[in-house]
Protein backbone atom coordinates (compact mmCIF):
# COMPACT_ATOMS: atom_id res chain seq x y z
CA UNK A 1 0.00 0.00 0.00
CA UNK A 2 3.14 2.28 0.60
CA UNK A 3 3.85 5.10 -1.91
CA UNK A 4 7.19 4.79 -3.40
CA UNK A 5 9.82 7.14 -0.81
CA UNK A 6 10.35 10.62 -3.04
CA UNK A 7 13.98 12.18 -2.42
CA UNK A 8 12.74 15.56 -3.50
CA UNK A 9 10.05 15.68 -0.81
CA UNK A 10 11.19 18.35 2.27
CA UNK A 11 9.65 17.32 5.31
CA UNK A 12 7.53 20.51 6.47
CA UNK A 13 9.02 22.52 9.23
CA UNK A 14 5.99 22.68 11.69
CA UNK A 15 7.63 24.89 14.41
CA UNK A 16 6.88 27.73 11.43
CA UNK A 17 3.21 28.21 12.64
CA UNK A 18 1.67 29.17 9.09
CA UNK A 19 2.87 25.75 8.53
CA UNK A 20 1.60 23.93 11.03
CA UNK A 21 -1.52 25.52 11.66
CA UNK A 22 -2.74 24.45 7.72
CA UNK A 23 -1.08 20.71 8.35
CA UNK A 24 -3.03 20.33 11.44
CA UNK A 25 -6.27 21.60 10.27
CA UNK A 26 -5.93 18.90 7.43
CA UNK A 27 -4.48 16.15 9.48
CA UNK A 28 -7.52 17.29 12.27
CA UNK A 29 -9.77 16.53 9.36
CA UNK A 30 -9.08 13.71 8.03
CA UNK A 31 -8.12 11.71 11.74
CA UNK A 32 -11.17 13.30 13.04
CA UNK A 33 -13.90 12.97 10.49
CA UNK A 34 -12.43 10.66 7.94
CA UNK A 35 -11.12 8.14 10.73
CA UNK A 36 -8.34 7.20 8.05
CA UNK A 37 -5.80 4.64 8.53
CA UNK A 38 -3.42 2.94 6.30
CA UNK A 39 -6.01 0.72 4.43
CA UNK A 40 -7.57 3.74 2.96
CA UNK A 41 -6.71 4.70 -0.94
CA UNK A 42 -7.01 8.54 -1.53
CA UNK A 43 -7.18 10.32 -5.01
CA UNK A 44 -5.84 14.14 -4.61
CA UNK A 45 -7.19 16.47 -7.63
CA UNK A 46 -4.28 18.29 -8.55
CA UNK A 47 -4.43 21.34 -11.19
CA UNK A 48 -1.16 22.81 -10.34
CA UNK A 49 -2.46 25.63 -9.14
CA UNK A 50 -1.65 26.90 -5.89
CA UNK A 51 -4.74 25.39 -3.79
CA UNK A 52 -4.36 22.33 -5.07
CA UNK A 53 -0.56 21.94 -4.68
CA UNK A 54 -0.39 22.89 -1.58
CA UNK A 55 -3.24 20.28 -0.87
CA UNK A 56 -1.09 17.54 -2.50
CA UNK A 57 2.17 18.82 -0.20
CA UNK A 58 -0.16 18.21 2.94
CA UNK A 59 -1.18 15.05 2.12
CA UNK A 60 2.02 13.13 1.14
CA UNK A 61 3.53 14.22 4.37
CA UNK A 62 0.76 12.95 5.95
CA UNK A 63 0.49 10.24 3.89
CA UNK A 64 3.94 9.22 4.86
CA UNK A 65 2.77 9.97 8.89
CA UNK A 66 -0.44 7.69 8.48
CA UNK A 67 0.65 5.35 5.68
CA UNK A 68 -2.07 5.62 3.54
CA UNK A 69 -1.95 5.27 -0.11
CA UNK A 70 -1.71 8.18 -2.19
CA UNK A 71 -2.36 9.31 -5.92
CA UNK A 72 -2.58 12.47 -8.51
CA UNK A 73 -5.19 12.95 -11.11
CA UNK A 74 -5.06 15.68 -12.96
CA UNK A 75 -7.71 16.69 -15.81
CA UNK A 76 -6.72 19.08 -18.96
CA UNK A 77 -9.35 21.07 -19.59
CA UNK A 78 -7.27 22.30 -23.41
CA UNK A 79 -9.45 25.81 -22.89
CA UNK A 80 -5.74 27.56 -23.44
CA UNK A 81 -2.40 27.34 -24.81
CA UNK A 82 -0.70 26.61 -21.30
CA UNK A 83 -2.97 23.36 -20.71
CA UNK A 84 -0.34 21.24 -21.62
CA UNK A 85 2.33 22.62 -20.15
CA UNK A 86 0.01 22.77 -16.67
CA UNK A 87 -0.33 18.83 -17.27
CA UNK A 88 3.28 18.54 -17.36
CA UNK A 89 3.73 20.16 -14.34
CA UNK A 90 1.82 18.15 -12.77
CA UNK A 91 2.89 14.73 -14.02
CA UNK A 92 6.47 15.92 -13.24
CA UNK A 93 5.25 16.49 -9.55
CA UNK A 94 3.91 13.78 -8.94
CA UNK A 95 6.85 11.59 -10.64
CA UNK A 96 9.49 13.87 -7.53
CA UNK A 97 6.90 12.64 -5.04
CA UNK A 98 6.73 9.02 -6.27
CA UNK A 99 3.13 9.29 -6.84
CA UNK A 100 1.02 7.32 -9.41
CA UNK A 101 -0.77 10.07 -11.99
CA UNK A 102 -3.76 9.44 -13.67
CA UNK A 103 -4.69 12.56 -16.27
CA UNK A 104 -7.19 12.73 -19.14
CA UNK A 105 -8.27 15.65 -21.26
CA UNK A 106 -11.77 16.57 -23.21
CA UNK A 107 -13.02 19.43 -25.54
CA UNK A 108 -14.60 21.41 -23.31
CA UNK A 109 -15.76 24.45 -25.38
CA UNK A 110 -17.70 20.88 -27.77
CA UNK A 111 -19.00 19.03 -25.28
CA UNK A 112 -20.49 22.59 -23.56
CA UNK A 113 -21.96 23.76 -27.25
CA UNK A 114 -23.37 20.53 -28.23
CA UNK A 115 -24.77 19.87 -24.72
CA UNK A 116 -26.26 23.35 -24.21
CA UNK A 117 -23.92 24.03 -20.98
CA UNK A 118 -21.41 26.73 -19.85
CA UNK A 119 -18.06 26.23 -20.36
CA UNK A 120 -17.96 26.38 -16.15
CA UNK A 121 -20.59 23.51 -16.31
CA UNK A 122 -19.11 21.90 -19.17
CA UNK A 123 -15.62 21.43 -17.79
CA UNK A 124 -17.37 20.45 -13.87
CA UNK A 125 -19.33 17.55 -15.59
CA UNK A 126 -16.17 16.19 -17.61
CA UNK A 127 -13.66 16.84 -14.94
CA UNK A 128 -15.83 14.60 -12.31
CA UNK A 129 -16.49 12.34 -15.17
CA UNK A 130 -12.47 11.54 -15.23
CA UNK A 131 -12.36 11.60 -11.15
CA UNK A 132 -15.24 8.71 -11.22
CA UNK A 133 -13.63 6.77 -13.63
CA UNK A 134 -10.44 6.85 -11.87
CA UNK A 135 -11.58 6.36 -8.06
CA UNK A 136 -13.01 3.38 -9.81
CA UNK A 137 -10.21 1.96 -11.50
CA UNK A 138 -8.16 1.82 -8.37
CA UNK A 139 -10.72 1.36 -5.68
CA UNK A 140 -10.33 4.40 -3.86
CA UNK A 141 -12.10 5.26 -0.80
CA UNK A 142 -11.44 9.18 -1.19
CA UNK A 143 -11.25 11.88 -3.56
CA UNK A 144 -9.82 15.09 -2.22
CA UNK A 145 -10.42 18.41 -3.96
CA UNK A 146 -8.71 21.74 -2.86
CA UNK A 147 -11.63 23.95 -2.18
CA UNK A 148 -11.01 26.26 0.22
CA UNK A 149 -13.21 28.74 2.39
CA UNK A 150 -13.06 31.86 -0.52
CA UNK A 151 -14.44 29.23 -2.76
CA UNK A 152 -17.39 28.49 -0.31
CA UNK A 153 -18.14 32.44 -0.23
CA UNK A 154 -18.03 32.62 -3.67
CA UNK A 155 -20.27 29.60 -4.19
CA UNK A 156 -22.68 31.41 -1.33
CA UNK A 157 -23.08 34.50 -3.74
CA UNK A 158 -23.41 32.30 -7.02
CA UNK A 159 -26.18 30.50 -5.45
CA UNK A 160 -27.78 33.47 -3.86
CA UNK A 161 -27.66 35.48 -7.53
CA UNK A 162 -29.31 32.37 -9.01
CA UNK A 163 -31.93 32.19 -6.69
CA UNK A 164 -31.29 28.70 -5.18
CA UNK A 165 -32.90 27.21 -1.92
CA UNK A 166 -31.22 26.68 0.96
CA UNK A 167 -29.22 23.80 -0.54
CA UNK A 168 -27.34 26.16 -2.41
CA UNK A 169 -26.83 28.86 -0.12
CA UNK A 170 -25.64 26.43 2.69
CA UNK A 171 -22.02 26.04 0.45
CA UNK A 172 -19.76 23.85 -0.62
CA UNK A 173 -19.80 20.36 1.58
CA UNK A 174 -16.52 19.00 3.19
CA UNK A 175 -18.05 15.57 2.41
CA UNK A 176 -20.37 13.93 0.08
CA UNK A 177 -20.26 10.78 -1.50
CA UNK A 178 -18.77 10.98 -5.25
CA UNK A 179 -19.94 7.49 -6.27
CA UNK A 180 -20.71 4.10 -4.12
CA UNK A 181 -17.78 3.24 -1.95
CA UNK A 182 -16.00 6.56 -2.95
CA UNK A 183 -16.65 9.89 -0.94
CA UNK A 184 -15.42 13.00 -1.88
CA UNK A 185 -13.62 14.90 0.50
CA UNK A 186 -12.12 18.67 1.10
CA UNK A 187 -9.76 18.99 3.67
CA UNK A 188 -8.61 22.76 3.10
CA UNK A 189 -12.30 24.12 3.44
CA UNK A 190 -11.85 25.94 6.51
CA UNK A 191 -8.94 27.56 4.98
CA UNK A 192 -8.60 30.60 3.70
CA UNK A 193 -6.79 31.69 0.33
CA UNK A 194 -4.55 33.61 2.28
CA UNK A 195 -3.75 31.34 4.39
CA UNK A 196 -2.62 28.78 1.50
CA UNK A 197 -0.65 31.43 -0.09
CA UNK A 198 1.30 32.20 3.13
CA UNK A 199 1.73 28.03 3.54
CA UNK A 200 3.09 28.21 -0.78
CA UNK A 201 5.16 30.77 0.39
CA UNK A 202 6.49 29.43 3.64
CA UNK A 203 7.00 25.97 2.00
CA UNK A 204 8.81 27.55 -1.43
CA UNK A 205 6.51 25.16 -3.61
CA UNK A 206 6.24 25.84 -7.44
CA UNK A 207 2.61 25.88 -8.51
CA UNK A 208 1.22 27.56 -11.94
CA UNK A 209 -0.95 30.36 -12.04
CA UNK A 210 -4.39 29.29 -14.49
CA UNK A 211 -5.27 32.64 -16.25
CA UNK A 212 -8.51 31.65 -16.66
CA UNK A 213 -9.32 32.61 -13.27
CA UNK A 214 -8.78 36.07 -14.39
CA UNK A 215 -11.56 35.85 -17.11
CA UNK A 216 -14.55 38.00 -16.42
CA UNK A 217 -16.55 36.29 -18.44
CA UNK A 218 -16.92 33.31 -15.68
CA UNK A 219 -19.51 34.11 -13.00
CA UNK A 220 -17.49 32.93 -10.24
CA UNK A 221 -14.37 35.33 -11.46
CA UNK A 222 -16.39 38.25 -11.32
CA UNK A 223 -17.98 37.06 -7.63
CA UNK A 224 -14.45 37.01 -6.83
CA UNK A 225 -12.85 39.30 -8.23
CA UNK A 226 -15.69 42.48 -8.44
CA UNK A 227 -18.39 41.54 -5.82
CA UNK A 228 -16.78 40.28 -2.89
CA UNK A 229 -13.86 43.27 -2.81
CA UNK A 230 -16.39 45.83 -3.15
CA UNK A 231 -18.78 44.33 -0.46
CA UNK A 232 -15.59 44.15 1.52
CA UNK A 233 -14.22 47.76 1.08
CA UNK A 234 -17.74 49.56 1.31
CA UNK A 235 -19.73 47.20 3.67
CA UNK A 236 -17.99 45.06 5.71
CA UNK A 237 -14.46 43.87 6.15
CA UNK A 238 -15.14 40.59 7.87
CA UNK A 239 -17.47 39.46 5.06
CA UNK A 240 -15.68 36.13 4.88
CA UNK A 241 -15.91 35.18 8.30
CA UNK A 242 -19.35 35.86 8.88
CA UNK A 243 -20.61 34.17 5.16
CA UNK A 244 -18.53 31.38 6.74
CA UNK A 245 -20.66 31.35 9.84
CA UNK A 246 -23.72 31.42 8.07
CA UNK A 247 -23.20 28.77 5.68
CA UNK A 248 -22.17 26.73 8.71
CA UNK A 249 -25.81 27.21 10.49
CA UNK A 250 -27.67 26.44 6.87
CA UNK A 251 -25.58 23.29 6.32
CA UNK A 252 -27.01 22.01 9.61
CA UNK A 253 -30.80 23.09 9.11
CA UNK A 254 -30.15 21.89 5.24
CA UNK A 255 -29.00 18.35 6.68
CA UNK A 256 -31.85 17.96 8.72
CA UNK A 257 -34.14 18.82 5.80
CA UNK A 258 -32.54 16.80 3.29
CA UNK A 259 -33.12 13.94 5.37
CA UNK A 260 -36.91 14.57 5.64
CA UNK A 261 -36.94 15.16 1.53
CA UNK A 262 -35.46 11.86 0.81
CA UNK A 263 -38.80 10.33 2.74
CA UNK A 264 -40.75 12.64 1.29
CA UNK A 265 -39.53 12.43 -2.27
CA UNK A 266 -39.78 8.36 -2.00
CA UNK A 267 -43.30 8.92 -0.66
CA UNK A 268 -44.26 11.09 -4.01
CA UNK A 269 -41.96 9.61 -7.13
CA UNK A 270 -40.86 6.61 -8.66
CA UNK A 271 -37.95 6.20 -10.86
CA UNK A 272 -39.40 4.48 -13.99
CA UNK A 273 -36.13 3.78 -15.60
CA UNK A 274 -32.97 5.23 -15.83
CA UNK A 275 -33.94 8.52 -18.13
CA UNK A 276 -37.62 8.86 -15.88
CA UNK A 277 -39.03 10.16 -12.88
CA UNK A 278 -42.61 10.33 -12.00
CA UNK A 279 -44.10 12.61 -9.34
CA UNK A 280 -47.75 12.18 -8.29
CA UNK A 281 -49.21 15.40 -8.50
CA UNK A 282 -52.19 14.81 -5.57
CA UNK A 283 -49.89 13.22 -2.98
CA UNK A 284 -47.21 15.83 -3.98
CA UNK A 285 -49.86 18.91 -3.73
CA UNK A 286 -49.73 17.68 0.08
CA UNK A 287 -46.43 19.06 0.79
CA UNK A 288 -46.28 23.60 0.82
CA UNK A 289 -44.74 24.80 -1.91
CA UNK A 290 -41.31 25.33 -0.26
CA UNK A 291 -40.61 21.68 0.27
CA UNK A 292 -42.08 20.87 -3.11
CA UNK A 293 -39.40 22.63 -4.35
CA UNK A 294 -36.91 21.04 -2.29
CA UNK A 295 -38.54 17.73 -3.30
CA UNK A 296 -37.82 19.01 -7.43
CA UNK A 297 -34.32 19.86 -6.07
CA UNK A 298 -33.61 16.71 -4.45
CA UNK A 299 -35.20 14.85 -8.18
CA UNK A 300 -32.88 17.11 -10.42
CA UNK A 301 -30.05 16.31 -8.18
CA UNK A 302 -30.98 12.49 -7.54
CA UNK A 303 -31.56 11.33 -10.89
CA UNK A 304 -29.69 13.87 -13.38
CA UNK A 305 -26.83 14.85 -11.33
CA UNK A 306 -28.26 18.83 -11.86
CA UNK A 307 -26.28 20.60 -8.98
CA UNK A 308 -27.79 23.71 -9.39
CA UNK A 309 -31.55 24.80 -10.19
CA UNK A 310 -32.71 28.34 -9.57
CA UNK A 311 -36.16 29.66 -8.42
CA UNK A 312 -37.22 31.13 -11.65
CA UNK A 313 -36.45 27.06 -13.05
CA UNK A 314 -38.25 25.66 -9.59
CA UNK A 315 -41.44 28.21 -10.60
CA UNK A 316 -41.56 27.46 -14.25
CA UNK A 317 -41.88 23.42 -13.41
CA UNK A 318 -44.43 24.40 -10.33
CA UNK A 319 -46.87 26.27 -12.77
CA UNK A 320 -47.24 23.24 -15.17
CA UNK A 321 -48.75 21.31 -12.22
CA UNK A 322 -52.30 22.91 -12.99
CA UNK A 323 -51.81 23.02 -16.98
CA UNK A 324 -53.49 20.44 -19.01
CA UNK A 325 -51.90 17.73 -20.18
CA UNK A 326 -49.34 17.77 -23.00
CA UNK A 327 -47.24 21.10 -20.37
CA UNK A 328 -43.85 21.24 -20.83
CA UNK A 329 -40.72 22.85 -19.26
CA UNK A 330 -37.43 22.25 -20.70
CA UNK A 331 -35.21 22.68 -17.59
CA UNK A 332 -32.12 22.39 -20.01
CA UNK A 333 -31.34 21.14 -23.32
CA UNK A 334 -30.61 17.15 -21.82
CA UNK A 335 -33.94 17.51 -19.22
CA UNK A 336 -37.35 17.94 -19.56
CA UNK A 337 -40.32 18.32 -17.72
CA UNK A 338 -44.21 17.56 -19.04
CA UNK A 339 -47.10 16.92 -17.01
CA UNK A 340 -49.41 14.19 -17.92
CA UNK A 341 -52.80 13.39 -16.06
CA UNK A 342 -51.91 13.60 -12.68
CA UNK A 343 -47.92 13.24 -13.38
CA UNK A 344 -45.13 15.52 -12.89
CA UNK A 345 -42.61 13.43 -15.68
CA UNK A 346 -39.10 14.22 -15.58
CA UNK A 347 -36.77 12.79 -18.35
CA UNK A 348 -34.05 12.68 -20.47
CA UNK A 349 -34.34 14.78 -24.00
CA UNK A 350 -34.17 11.84 -26.59
CA UNK A 351 -35.27 12.11 -30.05
CA UNK A 352 -37.70 8.56 -31.29
CA UNK A 353 -35.65 8.08 -34.68
CA UNK A 354 -37.91 7.29 -37.44
CA UNK A 355 -37.86 4.05 -38.24
CA UNK A 356 -38.99 2.27 -41.31
CA UNK A 357 -37.74 -1.53 -42.44
CA UNK A 358 -39.00 -4.26 -44.40
CA UNK A 359 -38.39 -7.17 -43.09
CA UNK A 360 -38.85 -11.79 -43.72
CA UNK A 361 -41.85 -13.26 -41.85
CA UNK A 362 -39.44 -15.30 -40.40
CA UNK A 363 -36.32 -13.24 -39.56
CA UNK A 364 -34.37 -11.25 -36.45
CA UNK A 365 -34.24 -7.38 -36.49
CA UNK A 366 -32.60 -5.18 -34.03
CA UNK A 367 -34.14 -2.27 -33.52
CA UNK A 368 -32.31 0.46 -30.86
CA UNK A 369 -31.86 -1.62 -27.65
CA UNK A 370 -34.51 -4.09 -28.71
CA UNK A 371 -35.09 -7.32 -30.98
CA UNK A 372 -38.19 -8.27 -32.83
CA UNK A 373 -37.76 -12.19 -33.53
CA UNK A 374 -40.22 -13.73 -35.51
CA UNK A 375 -40.20 -17.68 -35.95
CA UNK A 376 -42.37 -20.30 -37.09
CA UNK A 377 -43.28 -22.53 -33.99
CA UNK A 378 -45.77 -25.66 -33.53
CA UNK A 379 -49.12 -25.84 -31.84
CA UNK A 380 -47.31 -27.27 -29.21
CA UNK A 381 -45.57 -24.36 -28.67
CA UNK A 382 -48.16 -21.43 -28.66
CA UNK A 383 -48.30 -20.36 -24.95
CA UNK A 384 -51.17 -17.91 -24.70
CA UNK A 385 -49.95 -15.31 -21.81
CA UNK A 386 -50.48 -11.70 -20.23
CA UNK A 387 -47.29 -10.52 -22.24
CA UNK A 388 -48.02 -7.95 -24.53
CA UNK A 389 -44.77 -8.29 -25.73
CA UNK A 390 -45.16 -12.02 -27.35
CA UNK A 391 -47.96 -12.87 -29.32
CA UNK A 392 -48.91 -15.69 -32.07
CA UNK A 393 -50.12 -15.09 -35.41
CA UNK A 394 -51.67 -17.60 -38.25
CA UNK A 395 -48.72 -18.00 -40.43
CA UNK A 396 -50.50 -18.07 -43.46
CA UNK A 397 -52.87 -15.06 -43.30
CA UNK A 398 -49.40 -12.93 -43.17
CA UNK A 399 -47.17 -12.20 -46.54
CA UNK A 400 -44.04 -13.41 -46.62
CA UNK A 401 -42.32 -9.67 -46.59
CA UNK A 402 -43.86 -7.29 -43.52
CA UNK A 403 -42.85 -3.80 -42.59
CA UNK A 404 -41.65 -2.66 -39.61
CA UNK A 405 -41.89 0.94 -38.25
CA UNK A 406 -43.06 4.10 -35.95
CA UNK A 407 -46.87 4.28 -35.83
CA UNK A 408 -48.50 7.07 -37.77
CA UNK A 409 -51.60 9.80 -36.94
CA UNK A 410 -53.92 8.29 -38.66
CA UNK A 411 -52.75 4.79 -38.49
CA UNK A 412 -56.25 2.45 -37.69
CA UNK A 413 -56.59 -1.57 -37.32
CA UNK A 414 -59.19 -3.87 -35.99
CA UNK A 415 -57.98 -4.68 -32.57
CA UNK A 416 -58.26 -8.67 -31.39
CA UNK A 417 -61.95 -9.37 -30.27
CA UNK A 418 -63.78 -6.07 -32.05
CA UNK A 419 -65.14 -5.92 -35.78
CA UNK A 420 -64.79 -2.45 -36.43
CA UNK A 421 -61.69 -0.12 -36.68
CA UNK A 422 -59.65 1.69 -34.34
CA UNK A 423 -57.27 4.51 -34.25
CA UNK A 424 -53.63 3.72 -32.80
CA UNK A 425 -53.77 6.99 -31.25
CA UNK A 426 -57.25 6.11 -28.92
CA UNK A 427 -55.36 2.96 -28.22
CA UNK A 428 -52.58 4.56 -26.88
CA UNK A 429 -54.58 6.84 -24.94
CA UNK A 430 -57.10 4.05 -23.25
CA UNK A 431 -53.81 2.29 -22.36
CA UNK A 432 -52.72 5.13 -20.71
CA UNK A 433 -49.61 5.59 -22.65
CA UNK A 434 -47.87 8.45 -21.98
CA UNK A 435 -47.03 11.51 -24.37
CA UNK A 436 -43.72 10.55 -23.95
CA UNK A 437 -43.59 6.95 -24.11
CA UNK A 438 -45.86 7.19 -27.55
CA UNK A 439 -42.87 8.57 -29.72
CA UNK A 440 -41.20 5.09 -28.95
CA UNK A 441 -44.30 2.86 -30.32
CA UNK A 442 -43.85 0.74 -32.85
CA UNK A 443 -46.33 -1.23 -35.63
CA UNK A 444 -45.92 -4.39 -37.55
CA UNK A 445 -47.46 -4.65 -40.40
CA UNK A 446 -48.50 -5.51 -44.28
CA UNK A 447 -47.98 -2.98 -47.30
CA UNK A 448 -51.85 -1.80 -46.16
CA UNK A 449 -52.94 -3.16 -43.01
CA UNK A 450 -51.38 -2.95 -38.98
CA UNK A 451 -50.87 -6.57 -37.98
CA UNK A 452 -49.51 -5.96 -34.52
CA UNK A 453 -49.15 -2.19 -32.37
CA UNK A 454 -46.36 -3.98 -30.52
CA UNK A 455 -46.68 -4.27 -26.44
CA UNK A 456 -50.44 -3.37 -27.10
CA UNK A 457 -52.48 -5.25 -28.99
CA UNK A 458 -52.82 -7.44 -32.39
CA UNK A 459 -55.31 -6.94 -35.22
CA UNK A 460 -57.68 -9.25 -34.80
CA UNK A 461 -57.58 -10.74 -39.08
CA UNK A 462 -54.40 -12.20 -38.05
CA UNK A 463 -55.54 -14.05 -34.82
CA UNK A 464 -54.72 -17.47 -34.41
CA UNK A 465 -58.41 -19.68 -34.54
CA UNK A 466 -59.15 -23.11 -34.30
CA UNK A 467 -58.51 -23.51 -38.32
CA UNK A 468 -55.55 -22.17 -38.19
CA UNK A 469 -52.43 -25.19 -39.05
CA UNK A 470 -49.58 -22.85 -39.04
CA UNK A 471 -48.01 -20.35 -36.25
CA UNK A 472 -46.29 -17.75 -36.34
CA UNK A 473 -44.59 -16.46 -32.66
CA UNK A 474 -43.39 -12.77 -32.52
CA UNK A 475 -41.49 -11.86 -29.52
CA UNK A 476 -40.25 -7.98 -28.98
CA UNK A 477 -37.36 -8.22 -25.81
CA UNK A 478 -34.86 -5.68 -24.33
CA UNK A 479 -31.30 -6.71 -26.06
CA UNK A 480 -28.80 -8.40 -23.15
Amino acid sequence: MNNKNSNTFLKPDLANPIINKLITNVESFLINKIRINNSFKVVVAVSGGADSTTLLDILVYLSKKYDFYLAVAHFNHKLRAESDADENFVRKLAESMGLEFYYSSGKVKDFAHKNGMSIETAARHLRYNFFEKTSRTIKADLLATAHNADDNIETFFINLLRGSGLTGLSGIPETRQLIKNVRLIRPLLSSTKEEIKEYISARNLKWKEDITNTWLEYTRNKVRLKLIPFIRDNFNPSITENIMRITTFLQGADDFISENIKDFYSIVAENLDNSRVEIRIPLFDAYNRYIQGEILSYTLKKNYDLEHINHTQIEKILSIKNSDSGAIVEINKMITCYKDRNFLIFTRNQLPFKYEQRIDKVSKTIVGNYVLELQEVTKKLVKFSENKNVEYFDFEKLPFVLTLRNWEEGDTFTPLGMKGTKKVSDLLIDNKVSLFDKNFVNVLSTNSEIIWVINHQINDKYKVTENTKRFLKATFSQMK
